[in-house]
């Protein structure tokens, strides 16, 4: 049996190294014979530069930058020196991971960050610039970015507001003068696998915000102000990108990378999949089953995230997606409607989730033992 590997990670628990280590002893202990190849993988969110890096020579460009809440932090991002090209991780400067769960608050967050590793590239002459979108703390639209690299956001008095998700509601107007050449030159990037628009029920601030420290209140607080953002911004520049799928991406910023920089939308995994060059390799060999995986698979994980892209790679070259998960939270049929080959779980129920986070290993060991002696 021929095995191709494209786990992501669990997150707290796993890397996708991990997962596949786990993963082969537990083959191995199934008795079967089979081989493997492993795909270091990424939707564009948290590890988007360490899959790049596995797959471009780059440089790692340090930079002094802000945290969510505007402290100042060692960053970095990546350079291709071959394409000229730099590979920037929103959730380097911007993430969730970066704040303890009682700093999270998206009301108060900015990726001005971001947009601080975005403004070392482009004044050093990087032409192309990507971002990994994932992972954020925030839901500023992206106006942390355009305030880093001379958009200036006034209110209705003409006074400027600071780029977090609170402004939002308060944007009258926007002065671009003070955008520099260079970033007018540049060609952006928004690497993301989610579809969700700007605002409404599916859109940014309803979906991800409360899983970035935001109540109700200040949900429906930070849509009014995307819906505002849009508004101001159709009318300066007329175009319409709020309902654009992928807009919500990351509190937003995906929308605003397409509208202050005319990013050009990119699907996470099927960027990194080009970058493995996985088309040749399964052009000239034959597996028998896509492995992928991740720590909770979701009615979320199918709204254009990583397993649907592994899904879509399967459909191409008819080969079947295994994926295992540490929960799963929607039913098996829906996974199965949606042309997933199998999935199974491999948490413990007898067990609490500080026990299942800290022993994933062997869990996913055991699990695939057990799975593929049955097979």
């Amino acid at each position: 049996m021929k095995l191709l590997l494209i786990p992501d990670k669990f997150k707290g628990s796993l890397t996708s190294e991990a997962f596949t280590k786990a993963f082969i002893s537990g083959v191995e202990k199934s008795g079967i014979s089979f081989t493997s190849h492993f795909i270091k993988a990424s939707d564009g969110g948290d590890g988007f530069m360490n899959a790049v890096a596995s797959y471009r020579p780059c440089i790692a460009m340090q930079v002094i930058s802000e945290n969510p809440l505007g402290k100042l932090i060692q960053s970095y991002y990546l350079y291709n020196q071959q394409t000229n090209s730099a590979y920037i991780e929103l959730a380097n400067t911007s993430g969730m991971e970066l704040l303890k769960p009682e700093e999270r608050n998206p009301m108060l967050t900015s990726t001005y960050g971001t947009g601080l590793q975005i403004k070392d590239a482009v004044e050093k002459g990087v032409e192309h610039i990507y971002i990994g979108l994932g992972g954020s703390a925030t839901n500023d639209g992206a106006i942390g970015i355009a305030q880093a690299l001379g958009y200036v956001f006034l209110n209705g008095e003409g006074q400027e507001l600071a780029s977090i998700g609170s402004s939002l509601q308060l944007i009258h107007s926007i002065d671009d003068s003070a955008v520099s050449d260079k970033v007018k030159g540049a060609n952006f990037y928004a690497v993301n696998d989610v579809t969700n628009p700007l605002f409404g029920e599916n859109g940014a601030s309803y979906v991800y915000a409360k899983q970035k420290g935001a109540t109700d209140v200040i949900i429906e607080d930070l849509d009014k102000g995307l819906r505002n953002l849009d508004t101001v911004v159709s009318k300066k520049y007329n175009v319409y990108n709020g309902e654009l799928p992928g807009a919500g991406a990351a509190g937003g910023t995906a929308y605003g990378l397409k509208s202050f920089f005319d990013a050009e939308m990119l699907s996470g995994i099927d960027f990194i999949l080009e970058l493995s060059d996985v088309h040749k390799l399964l052009a000239r060999e034959k597996f028998d089953y896509i492995i992928t995986g991740e720590g909770k698979i979701d009615e979320q994980t199918l709204n254009g995230k990583l397993l649907q892209g592994i899904l879509n790679l399967g459909k191409r070259y008819h080969l079947p997606v295994i994926a295992i998960c540490g929960t799963l939270e929607i039913s098996k049929k829906a996974l199965l409607d949606r042309g997933i080959f199998d999935v199974f779980e491999i948490q413990d129920d007898s067990k609490d989730l500080d026990y299942n986070m800290k022993h994933a290993a062997l869990l996913l060991a055991t699990k695939t033992a057990d799975y593929f002696n049955v097979k």
